[in-house]
C-alpha cells in the first residue's frame, strides 16, 4: 500500500531505493466497513492464510468492529522511492545513544526518528534487510537529530504518506477511550482536538490546542486527495472548524466524539454535510 502511494512521484525527481522494513511484535486491528482479509494482509505485509491462522478463522468472512491479531514480527524489503537529493539528512559519529525496541517499531521508523540513514543504523547494529527486531532489543544510535515530523517537512519525497499510515495506526489503539471536555490524554479522556494533538505529539509534531487553530497548520488537502494521517475538520456547531479527527482511509476517520474515541464514516449524511476541509501537518 505504501509502495503504491510512493510510485506516484515524478520519475525525473526520484530514484529507486530498496528499504528494509522490519516489524517487532503484534498489533490488534479493528475491522472497518469495506475491509477484507486481503486488504488488511496487504497493509501489514502479511498473508491472508497467516491472518486466518492467527485468528482461528475458517472462512474469509469478517465484520466491522471485529478485532484481529496481526503478526508484525516478520522482515520485509520494499523498493520504495527516494529523492535524489537528501542533503539535509546528516548524522554525526561524535556521540551515541541506545534505543530500546518497542512493539510495532521498524528500523525505518527509528532511522527517521533520529534523522540517520537506514543503512547506517543497520551497520551500527550489525543488521541486514532480513534481520528481525525483537521487543526489548537495544540499538546503538550514533549522532542523529530531531524527528522528521518535527522538522515540518520531509527530505524524502512521499514520506508523508508513509508516516500517515503510522499515525492512523497509532490513533486506533485509543478507540474506546471516553470523551472528556478539555481532555488531552488517555488517562483523563480526550476531546476532539486534544486527541489529535496527543496522537501527533507522539511523532514529534506539536499542534495547537484547539481544532480552530489546528485548521491553520500544515497544508490544505483536497477531499479527493485525502491520505491516512490527514486531519479532517467539521463544523459541528456552525462556527467553522469546531471538530476534527484523523483520516484512516476508505472514507473513515477516527475522532473523539460525544461519548468516546470512535471510527466514523465521512460519507454518512451527517459528517458529509458538516465537512469543512482537511490539513496535512
Amino acid at each position: 500500500m505504501r509502495f503504491k502511494l510512493l510510485m506516484g512521484l515524478s520519475s525525473t525527481a526520484v530514484m529507486g531505493l530498496c528499504l528494509s522494513t522490519v516489524y517487532a511484535g503484534t498489533v490488534t486491528y479493528t475491522v472497518h466497513s469495506g475491509d477484507c482479509l486481503s486488504s488488511i494482509a496487504s497493509k501489514y505485509h502479511t498473508t491472508v492464510s497467516n491472518l486466518k491462522s492467527l485468528n482461528g478463522l475458517k472462512s474469509d468472512t469478517i465484520y466491522p468492529g471485529q478485532k484481529l491479531t496481526v503478526e508484525s514480527s516478520s522482515s520485509t524489503s520494499s523498493c520504495q522511492v527516494a529523492a535524489k537529493t537528501v542533503s539535509d539528512v546528516k548524522s554525526s559519529s561524535s556521540s551515541s545513544s541506545t534505543y530500546t525496541v518497542k512493539s510495532g517499531d521498524t528500523l525505518w521508523d527509528i532511522s527517521q526518528k533520529y534523522g540517520v540513514p537506514l543503512s547506517s543504523l543497520e551497520a551500527w547494529n550489525h543488521l541486514t534487510s532480513s534481520s528481525v527486531l525483537h521487543v526489548g532489543q537495544k540499538l546503538t544510535i550514533k549522532g542523529g537529530s530531531q524527528t522528521l515530523a518535527s522538522r515540518g517537512s520531509s527530505p524524502i519525497a512521499g514520506l508523508s504518506s508513509t508516516l500517515g499510515y503510522e499515525v492512523a495506526q497509532y490513533a486506533e489503539q485509543f478507540e474506546g477511550v471516553p470523551y472528556a471536555w478539555g481532555g488531552t490524554s488517555p488517562s483523563t479522556g480526550f476531546d476532539c482536538s486534544g486527541f489529535v494533538q496527543y496522537v501527533y505529539a507522539h511523532y514529534g509534531t506539536l499542534l495547537p490546542r484547539t481544532s480552530y487553530s489546528q485548521y491553520g497548520v500544515g497544508t490544505s488537502v483536497d477531499k479527493s486527495d485525502l491520505e491516512p494521517g490527514d486531519i479532517v475538520f467539521f463544523d459541528t456547531n456552525g462556527s467553522g472548524a469546531s471538530h476534527d479527527g484523523i483520516y484512516e482511509g476508505n472514507g473513515q476517520f477516527i475522532n473523539a466524539a460525544s461519548k468516546k474515541v470512535e471510527v466514523d464514516d465521512m460519507t454518512s449524511s451527517y459528517w458529509a454535510s458538516h465537512y469543512v476541509g482537511a490539513r496535512r501537518p
